[in-house]
């Protein structure tokens, strides 16, 4: 973990202009990216560019300083890109190493560090540039194993918390409620508006549903028919005949600039009665004032949210998400301590295995030894029993130094891991079979 690091920049620290500035292009050809990583010096690299946020997540193959890495990136994006990709001055970028870097991806792919906390696009993002840099040959070692590890703490905050599961926008309130209903409605949808909010809400309805017959009343006609213009299941209507005589259907949404209300308490459950038995009409009244009747919420089988309502729902949930980061951060506190321990048992293997094979090969040598000497005696039988002894105390033994080089390894770095490997290939320039 100790060689993987970030450098970014966010909306916290600059302006969209120089996030924008900072990205690299659409068209940046994938094996300019494994040049990015050589030129820098990353054995692993995933370039993360949203709106919100240009991040490089890297590992190195040695310890990299903050200086030198940020003089090696600029150098590489500017020569790759002809000059296009201009990262922001030191002061507002980010650089961390090791744990913090860790840290910092796990609440990035969670959706901790985002604008609107708990928001669903970062994981898939993240999910995306991953993938890119894993075709790219850009992973396959740590770092890939550490994205892995971010992914599954993003899947346990979004199961175990709450904290996606409450919409604080008003659109994506409006959004779920309109979905769910639409679910078990087979009713048409009428809008009554033209303006940006009334073509916002039939762009909701599609995404909910793609061919439910919508009918859009509006005081002018051109506009209600140019709103409709490319969809071929929606239809236009008269606003005042919509408003006299409304059109059986299972929703409503208003978002009309009316200063009074369009449809009567009565008008509204003359529509309601038009519906099968059992089924519900759902009003969406997004007007100020309102355009609906309040008091037609209070009918049996209508379901009325007005925009008061809604920013309240909002302003609650967004709470309740504030309430939830708590124990968001608990767990990445907890999923940091089991990638730790997953990357000090991957590094710890070579040297379990080599000293094992060290152990083994010891009392290999001095069995025979012995056979020779003072165990030459000893028949066929008898000396395979001694070759198990001398095995199996060779393996219990080797246990002794394992444990003390993970606990040193987990107190201070996986550089001590390290050390030791150079240390039994003789690397480090000791020489065992030397005295002084």
């Amino acid at each position: 973990m100790d060689r993987i690091g970030v450098v970014g920049a966010s909306y916290r620290t600059v302006p969209v202009e120089a996030l924008a500035a900072a990205a690299l292009p659409g068209d940046f050809p994938r094996e300019n990216l494994v040049e990015l990583a050589r030129l820098a010096g990353f054995s692993e690299l995933v370039y993360l560019g949203t709106c919100n946020r240009v991040e490089f997540y890297f590992r190195g193959d040695t310890r990299i300083h903050t200086n030198p890495l940020l003089f090696h990136l600029r150098r590489s994006l500017t020569d790759l890109t002809d000059g296009g990709c201009q990262l922001p001055h030191d002061d507002a970028l980010y650089v961390h190493f090791g744990r913090s870097a860790v840290r910092h991806l796990f609440r990035v792919t969670s959706a901790l560090d985002s604008m609107m906390v708990g928001e669903a696009q970062i994981a898939g993002q993240a999910k995306e540039a991953h993938e890119i840099a894993h075709q790219s040959g850009l992973l396959g070692g740590i770092l890939d194993q550490t994205f892995h590890e971010a992914f599954h703490l993003a899947k346990r905050i979004r199961t175990e918390t709450e904290l996606t599961r409450r919409p604080v926008s008003l659109v994506t309130l409006v959004e779920r409620t309109l979905h769910e209903h639409l679910a078990t409605s087979e009713g048409q949808v009428l809008i009554f508006g033209a303006g940006e909010m009334a073509r916002q809400a039939l762009r909701l309805v599609r995404t909910g549903d793609s061919d439910r017959r919508v009918i859009v009343a509006n005081r002018t006609p051109a506009r209600a028919l140019e709103m409709v213009a490319d969809d071929a299941y929606a239809e236009t209507m008269d606003l005042q005949e919509a408003i006299e005589t409304p059109p059986a259907v299972g929703t409503i949404i208003a978002v009309t600039s009316s200063h009074e209300a369009l449809l009567d308490r009565q008008r509204i459950a003359t529509v309601r009665d038009r519906l099968t038995e059992g089924q519900e009409l759902l009003v969406i009244d997004l007007a100020m004032p309102p355009n609906i009747d309040p008091s037609a919420g209070a009918l049996p089988r209508v379901t009325l949210h007005g925009i008061d309502e809604m920013h309240e729902a909002a302003e609650i949930n967004r709470q309740r998400r504030l309430e939830e980061m708590d124990r968001c951060e608990k767990l990445v506190e907890h999923q940091l301590g089991i990638l730790r321990r997953h990357l000090f048992d991957r590094a710890l293997s070579p040297a379990a295995r080599s000293l094992q094979k060290s152990y083994m090969e010891m009392a290999d040598r001095a069995v025979r030894h012995s056979f020779s000497k003072d165990l030459s005696h000893l028949g066929d039988g008898d000396r395979k029993a001694v070759e198990r002894l001398a095995k199996g105390m060779a393996k219990r033994m080797v246990q002794v130094p394992l444990k003390g080089l993970k606990g040193a390894a987990w107190h201070h770095s996986s550089a001590v891991i390290d050390g030791f490997m150079k240390g039994l290939d003789g690397s480090n320039g000791f020489d065992e079979d030397s005295e002084e």
